[in-house]
């Protein structure tokens, strides 16, 4: 967070609506470390053990349904990754060089859950559709690329080519951390597009729990 709002604050001092860098680039600094979290809780929980044949196969047989097991990893890594996430918000709210609004503290783990409940479903996919650990890592590498460039974490989709902007800013990804600034900052909330993530969430958790089934054959 030091290192990029001492350099990136230099070159966009202020956001388009006028707002400081640094405050500007905070939640998503914050949604950054969870996502970071929930990489390494994954792989952890269900990738590593899958591969390598230690205790997932009987997890898998207990008498639960797949879309059960799955809500369990989708819900333990979410969790876990927020807990990262809080924390990364209140250490890095003390180097702010102006504090935000109380209800900002509980803005951005609320939004946070609802981001982090798309994207622990994408890498849950991930997990389970790559066998060998070079495809996941390789999958892995391209989606961190896409969050730091293309859901508007660190840059506004007004700096992209017009086109290639508006396509990113209606993705699930960016349409919750746009939701997130406008309420920070604005005070503004558009409940369609925080359904339609949450939406998009369920039904790709259950995608996940098919695919799980589909890949263990069971």
């Amino acid at each position: 967070h030091i290192t990029l709002t001492m350099v990136m604050k230099n070159i966009f001092i202020y956001s388009l609506d006028k707002i400081p860098y640094e405050i500007w680039v905070f939640p998503g600094i914050v949604l950054l470390v969870s996502i970071l979290s929930a990489y390494a809780v994954l792989y952890r929980d269900l990738f590593d053990l899958r591969i390598h044949k230690k205790s997932f196969i009987p997890i898998t047989l207990a008498p639960y349904s797949k879309f059960y097991l799955v809500g369990g990893f989708l819900l333990t890594a979410i969790v876990e990754s927020l807990i990262y996430g809080i924390l990364s918000m209140i250490i890095l709210s003390f180097l702010l060089s102006q504090s935000l609004h109380w209800y900002s503290y509980i803005a951005i783990p609320l939004y946070g859950f609802i981001f982090l409940f798309l994207f622990v479903n994408l890498l849950l996919t991930i997990s389970i559709l790559s066998e060998r650990i070079t495809t996941f890592l390789s999958m892995i590498i391209i989606l961190f690329f896409f969050m730091i460039f293309g859901t508007g974490i660190l840059f506004e989709f007004e700096f992209y080519p017009k086109i290639l902007g508006t396509v990113l800013s209606y993705n699930p990804f960016s349409l919750i951390l746009s939701e997130l600034r406008g309420f920070l900052f604005s005070n503004h909330i558009n409940w369609i597009w925080i359904l339609v993530p949450i939406l998009t969430g369920f039904v790709w958790t259950w995608i996940n729990g098919f695919i799980l089934k589909r890949t263990l054959k069971q």
